[in-house]
């Protein structure tokens, strides 16, 4: 939001206060300031001179020789432009001045000496194109600046919209100045509130319907309007602040915008179809022309006013075309209302059209200002080139006119919320300068709000203390370090093991943690099968992509993989998060759940098959780390299928009975699905089984004491069918109880020509280790034809 300063003069002496001080106070107790500007400063050395000559340039058929004055002194100018005389006053930039970043000089043109250079509007910055000059008008004053001239010379304050979004009252230059002045105790001399205004007894036939859907409503007639473009200090004032002036009507709301805070509208009286107006909603599929030239399709329940039948307007937002003002416009209808700010909210949500009305209406306005504030545009309609204006007795409803919010407090609480000692009479004053009723006894306050901070702001104590607290200066409150106990913190589990999990996935395996949404869309949530009937639907309308609740971790990995998997050639992702599940459609909340998901994206083609199982092999081992680094050695993976991964590759670790992670590699047609071009790795731990399995056996020591034997090995290739399942013959093994076997776990793994089409060669390797004597070559026999038999017995080929 942009601020005049010399606008804030007009209602509080700003200038006898040092512009530092005002600045300092304005940061420290009111809100921030994001820039100070001097407006148009560049044009400071453009000054108004009289054309005193104009000849012919010797040297050049296009350009002319003119001598200006600026009342004491004489500039030669060389000048192309056709359309000044002698007599005529012009804007006239003198050497050293700066017009779109071009630098004006004292030079020679064809061979004659130019001071400088006459301006057109365009560079002045007040037009986009512009053919000629500026000619001023006769009775202009030579000598000064055009700053001075179009009533530039103003420090513009740009205001950080967030710092006050908590405050519709600082949205205009009236409730800013009167801000201020309270909080640098200097006297507020100019009430635009109060403004006088005669009207007719009748009300021109206009009525209106009362209405649940605004606060207030009010609508009031005016003839004899002469449309025309706006007084300097209106048209300067408004530009200065970031608004075009249109003409001396529509100005007039937009000057009550920025000086009041309270939007306002005016009707082309000819162009309305009824004289009955009413705040209504919209149906699905209606249509309105608006001011900025679109004519958007609403949906229902969006906030209309409507003269009869007829929609003329986006409550709140923006006026429609079909009733607007233009130069033809003679009667006016003016409306002044307070909308309800959740109705506005929607409207901008579902239109996706913000203006400066709707910015003020979001934040909630109180409805006191409705009446005063059409007084004061007849006012300025007046000031502003229509003396002759006849009104009409405005007609409408107020349902919050008596409203009141009072707040019962005490010195004490003051006091301890503050950290300060304050006196009673200390309070009394801040609040009271700040515009709030107070009374008091003994220690108890009993506060009224004023109108325009009583919706949504101040309501409840702490909202005075923040008052007393930003007025005093949050910097005169003095540090104390909290008086409290030192206590052992309750210990969470949870977070002790993902610290530890998430350690090890990030500095000792090397993958990154991201964050994603917690919201889905109905394709993430078939991902996993298992959970597609528990979907939690938000129920506020989202976008699509954005209406359920998570029910896994996956496609936000997924995604992510995605957007990735052409810019580096290892992803390998991670991700700690809720899932949300809700049985039923019961009343009881809906359950979460935590997990670790994992993700890594395969570095080879999806032909190529051996390399990719070696990466799903790695990081089956990878996750086995991650158990024996957290002292849970006694795992087990076994094969178990799962709807959203490869049949042929996809496990499950239990632990102690329990399933506790699962791994595969992703479907091929979840990767068509989310457009992943390369193999895609998943797996996923329940972290609150996890939790329970390691704080039962995590601190448990695992340690089994070396073997003083050396250890030994054994290699069996076998012949398999391409198809076939590793793990097969090593959970046969195992089933033998062979005391000496340590491990097994495949080794190699090879097809080829020399092994046949459609087979496949797998060595598994045993590991063998004896705690009570050495490795005989007899044993070793014995355990090689134990397993030889085995296999043959089972089925299975040597190779």
């Amino acid at each position: 939001m942009k601020l005049s300063v010399d606008w804030l003069n007009e209602f509080t002496p700003l200038a006898q206060i040092p512009f530092e001080t005002v600045l300092e106070k304005i940061n420290t107790s009111i809100c921030e300031i994001d820039d100070v500007e001097e407006y148009k400063s560049h044009l400071t050395s453009v000054i108004t001179v009289k054309i005193k000559s104009l000849e012919k340039h010797p040297n050049a058929e296009k350009l002319q020789i003119t001598i200006a004055t600026d009342g004491s002194k004489d500039y030669q100018i060389v000048t192309a432009a056709t359309n000044v005389s002698v007599g005529d006053i012009v804007p006239l930039a003198l050497p050293g001045t700066k017009l779109d970043g071009k630098e004006i000089l004292d030079s020679e043109l064809r061979g004659v000496r130019s001071q400088g250079m006459y301006c057109s509007e365009k560079e002045l910055g007040m037009a986009l194109e512009s053919s000629g000059v500026l000619i001023l008008p006769k009775d202009t004053s030579l000598g000064i600046s055009v700053r001075k001239f179009f009533l530039w010379e103003d420090t513009i304050l740009t205001i950080d919209n967030k710092s006050i979004t908590h405050r519709p009252d600082l949205w205009s230059h009236f409730g800013f100045a009167r801000e201020l002045a309270s909080q640098l105790q200097i006297p507020l001399h100019h009430f635009p509130l109060q403004a006088d205004t005669n009207w007719e007894d009748t009300s021109d036939g206009l009525t209106v319907v009362n209405s649940e859907h605004a606060h207030a409503y009010y609508v009031c007639s005016i003839q004899n309007v002469n449309i025309a473009g706006s007084i300097p200090k209106i048209k300067s004032r408004l530009e200065k602040c970031g608004i075009r002036s249109i003409n001396n009507v529509v100005d007039v709301s937009n000057y009550l915008l920025l000086e009041l805070g309270q939007p306002t509208h005016f009707f082309d009286r000819s162009k309305l179809q009824s004289t009955s107006f009413t705040v209504g909603k919209s149906k699905e599929g209606q249509s309105l022309a608006l001011l900025d030239d679109t004519s958007p399709t609403l949906g229902d329940n969006i906030l209309l006013i409507q003269n009869g039948i007829t929609p003329v307007a986006l409550a709140g937002v923006m006026g429609g075309k079909d009733s607007s003002v233009t130069e033809s416009t003679k009667d006016i209808v003016m409306e002044s209302a307070v909308f309800k700010r959740e109705d506005v909210r929607f409207t901008i949500r579902k239109t996706n059209i913000r203006t400066e009305s709707a910015v003020r209406y979001e934040k909630g306005l109180d409805s006191y200002t409705c009446l005063p504030v059409i007084k004061r545009a007849v006012q300025l309609l007046k000031e502003n080139g229509n003396p002759n204006v006849k009104v009409f007795a405005p007609q409408g409803f107020n349902h919050t006119e008596s409203k009141t919010v009072t707040i019962e407090t005490n010195l004490s609480f003051l006091r301890h919320k503050l950290g300060k000692k304050i006196s009673l009479q200390e309070v009394k004053d801040i609040l009271e300068r700040l515009g709030f009723g107070v009374k008091t006894n003994d220690e108890s306050l009993s506060v009224v709000v004023p109108k325009y901070r009583q919706n949504y702001d101040v309501t409840i104590p702490e909202d005075l203390v923040e008052e007393i607290g930003r007025t005093i200066g949050y910097a005169s409150i003095r540090t104390e370090a909290l008086s409290m106990a030192v206590e052992t913190p309750i210990r969470n589990p949870l977070r002790e093991l993902e610290r530890r999990v998430k350690q090890f996935l990030a500095l000792e395996i090397g993958f990154n943690e991201v964050y994603n949404y917690s919201f889905a869309s109905p394709t993430d949530a078939k991902l996993e099968a298992t959970y597609e009937n528990t979907s939690l639907k938000i129920a506020n309308e989202m976008p699509e992509d954005h209406s359920l609740l998570r029910n896994s971790l996956y496609p936000g990995l997924i995604k992510q993989a995605k957007l990735n998997q052409d810019r580096f050639e290892s992803v390998n992702l991670f991700e700690l998060g809720r899932t949300y599940h809700k049985e039923g459609s019961g009343s009881e909340l809906a359950q979460e759940k935590r997990w670790l998901s994992i993700l890594s994206l395969s570095k080879h083609k999806v032909t190529e098959l051996s390399s990719i199982e070696e990466e799903f092999l790695g990081l089956r081992d990878s996750i086995s780390e991650l158990f024996l680094f957290l002292n849970l050695p006694n795992f087990d993976w076994s094969k178990q299928q799962r709807q959203h991964f490869h049949p042929n590759a996809s496990l499950t670790l239990q632990y102690d009975g329990k399933e506790v992670a699962e791994l595969g590699i992703l479907h091929t047609r979840f990767a068509d699905l989310y457009d992943v071009k390369r193999r895609v790795f998943l797996a996923k731990i329940n972290m609150e089984v996890l939790v329970e399995i390691w704080e039962t056996y995590g601190r448990n020591s695992h340690f089994n004491p070396p073997s003083h034997f050396p250890q030994g090995q054994l290699d069996l290739s076998l012949l398999l069918n391409a198809s076939d399942p590793t793990d097969s013959f090593a959970n046969l093994v195992k089933t033998l109880k062979i005391p000496e076997l340590e491990s097994v776990f495949v080794h190699t793994i090879f097809q080829g020509e020399a092994v046949g089409e459609g087979k496949k060669s797998v060595t598994y390797r045993f590991r063998l280790m004896s705690y009570d004597k050495t490795f005989t070559q007899e044993r070793f026999k014995e355990l090689s034809d134990n397993l030889v038999e085995t296999a043959k017995a089972n089925g299975y080929s040597l190779r």
